[in-house]
């Protein structure tokens, strides 16, 4: 069983310290556990039972009414909400109630409304990517464990392969190659899966090699598959030196083709970024790179 500070479930769920306490006070909506050293601290349940009650109350049902309800008819008014478009803004503090419960038809719901309502590139830009960032600060602070954060990431990934898969375009022989890859020891695979998505859809030949490629394989494969360039995300946290030198490895490498390269750890403030690398931060642009490389 996990145990969280007051200020974990203010980080979580969006409501103040101050607030929990008066709902604690007033409502005997939850109920802190105390160490022996006399210090709250609130379980699974507790933060799963107020993330519940701070979307419904963000609905508009009174926190008197829903202080009354028991954790299943609580749980089942949020499945009827979660089909409904009463809390498309909060799409992912739901999307965080779901990684904590561990619940894959929470997810597949909100997921799948957002799609229908603003498409699958809106959805991952507006709502899956800050969500990941969100996840990233609370996986750092403690908040939430990495088995949450696998299961939510494993679910974003079949959805983006799903969508690579579902792209069916015919080709020239001539259409431009790009090579999408992660490098040894970087993992987090959902901003690249989905900008070869987006290649792909928009007329080139893609090849995904996937996560924790060794630097002599990239190598053979752009020489192997004739790329025009290679596409690779930095987020995985490195020392200024050690990410310059793979930078800087990269454009001796790869001089003659595009380099195309994205991900937070572009943004500290030693990187060297030479003519020789493209940098993107955005879906706009990437396509714009990806237009002058149909050039």
């Amino acid at each position: 069983m996990s145990k969280y500070s007051i200020k974990d479930l203010e980080q979580i769920t969006g409501i103040k310290a101050h607030t929990i306490r008066i709902w604690e006070r007033r409502y005997s909506i939850i109920q802190p556990n105390r160490t022996q050293t006399n210090i709250r601290f609130y379980s699974d349940e507790d933060l799963k039972k107020l993330l519940n009650i701070s979307m419904l109350n963000a609905s508009g049902i009174k926190i008197s009414h829903l202080a009354k309800l028991n954790s299943a008819d609580l749980e089942a008014k949020i499945i009827d909400l979660s089909k409904s478009n009463k809390l498309e803004d909060s799409s992912i503090k739901k999307l965080i109630l779901a990684t904590v419960n561990f619940d894959e038809d929470l997810f597949e719901n909100i997921v799948s409304n957002c799609i229908d309502d603003i498409g699958i590139e809106r959805t991952i830009t507006e709502i899956l990517f800050p969500f990941f960032q969100q996840v990233g600060v609370l996986w750092q602070v403690g908040s939430i464990n990495p088995a949450q954060e696998h299961f939510i990431s494993n679910l974003v990934r079949q959805k983006l392969f799903a969508a690579i898969d579902s792209v069916s375009i015919s080709l020239p022989k001539n259409a431009k190659k790009i090579i999408f890859f992660l490098r040894e020891g970087e993992f987090h695979e959902i901003s690249i899966l989905f900008y070869n998505y987006i290649a792909k859809k928009n007329g080139v030949r893609t090849l995904y090699l996937g996560q924790n490629l060794p630097y002599n394989e990239i190598e053979k494969v752009v020489n192997d598959y004739g790329a025009n360039a290679i596409v690779t995300s930095f987020i995985n946290p490195e020392t200024e030196e050690q990410l310059n030198d793979y930078l800087r490895r990269l454009e001796k490498s790869f001089s003659s083709i595009g380099i195309l390269i994205t991900g937070l750890q572009l943004k500290q403030k030693d990187i060297h970024i030479s003519s020789g690398l493209s940098v993107f931060s955005s879906l706009t642009a990437f396509m714009e790179l990806i237009v002058d490389l149909k050039k």
